[in-house]
């Protein structure tokens, strides 16, 4: 009798330890379910708060690529001559070149310059300009200008307020371009040549302008070079060279020849391109030229002082 008292009392104890132990294993997965549910819920929340994070980002983006497309189409739209829209413009080309040079648009720019008119055949580049609404630079001299270089019947300083007139930007390019005739003999005598252009530009137009391009190059100007970039940035010049061009500053035999080279020499996402407007094969590439670059996500602007393109 006692022997079998003892018996169900062992199955009694035995039943008592399964319980506790099906209580503690039960109690530690729920523990555990309750800790992985929780450390779950952290992550979630950590996970939402990244996605929060990002999708404001995004909106930024979207809503700065919106803003940008309206500034896209002011700089595209503006055709008043102005010298108060032209400063709008303007600030709106140095937000462009900012956001081009950080990543922030695919968009790009091309400044179109035209170097030692005006000439005859500036009337003719005026016209492919004004048919396109596009604005460009026109590096001018004034020596033997009172006569066209390219019809001795005409004058051609009439010429100088005609591209004020249509908006494009005026600059200096000396007086004499004399690169052979003693332009380039000392600071002075290139800084003279400069003074004498702006007050000639100023005269047939009110305009001063403030941006040079070396004849030839900066290069060109040798071991003056420095001393005259000083002398230029003492008088508040800023100067620039090109980064493309067709190749009409030397022997161009064809529209092929210059087109090709015009077209390999387009890889920047911010392009100053040299033309001069005494070429006719460069005029006759000019519409092709144009379209090329629009195609190819070019805004056509022309220079002013604050551009990250000019070296002050």
């Amino acid at each position: 009798m006692a022997k079998h008292k003892r018996k169900n009392n062992f199955g009694f104890i035995l039943i008592i330890i399964l319980l506790i132990s099906s209580i503690g294993v039960m109690t530690f997965f729920i523990f555990s379910n309750k800790k992985s549910l929780e450390n779950e819920q952290k992550l979630n929340k950590k996970l939402i708060n990244k996605l929060n994070i990002k999708t404001n980002d995004y909106n930024e983006i979207i809503n700065s690529n919106n803003e940008l497309n309206k500034k896209i189409d002011e700089l595209n739209n503006t055709v008043h001559k102005t010298e108060v829209t032209k400063q709008e413009v303007f600030k709106l080309a140095s937000e462009l070149e900012q956001k081009i040079l950080s990543g922030q648009t695919t968009y790009k720019i091309a400044y179109l310059t035209f170097d030692d008119g005006p000439y005859y055949l500036t009337d003719k580049y005026l016209e492919v300009l004004r048919n396109y609404n596009v604005k460009a630079t026109f590096f001018t001299i004034g020596s033997g200008k009172s006569k066209c270089y390219d019809n001795p019947n005409a004058s051609c300083m009439e010429t100088y307020k005609k591209i004020v007139d249509d908006g494009h930007t005026i600059a200096n390019h000396t007086y004499s371009h004399g690169i052979f005739y003693g332009l380039y003999s000392s600071t002075n005598s290139f800084m003279t040549q400069v003074k004498k252009q702006e007050e000639l530009i100023k005269e047939h137009t009110g305009v001063t302008t403030n941006i040079v391009r070396f004849p030839g190059g900066s290069s060109t100007a040798g071991r003056l070079k420095s001393s005259i970039i000083q002398e230029l940035r003492n008088n508040g010049y800023g100067w620039v060279d090109w980064s493309a061009q067709d190749g009409d500053g030397g022997d161009l035999k064809s529209t092929t020849q210059a087109w090709n080279y015009f077209v390999n020499s387009i890889n920047q996402d911010i392009e100053v391109v040299l033309f001069h407007d005494y070429n006719n094969i460069t005029l006759s590439i000019l519409p092709q030229a144009i379209e090329y670059l629009q195609n190819n996500n070019y805004i056509l602007l022309p220079l002013f002082y604050e551009s990250v393109t000019i070296n002050k």
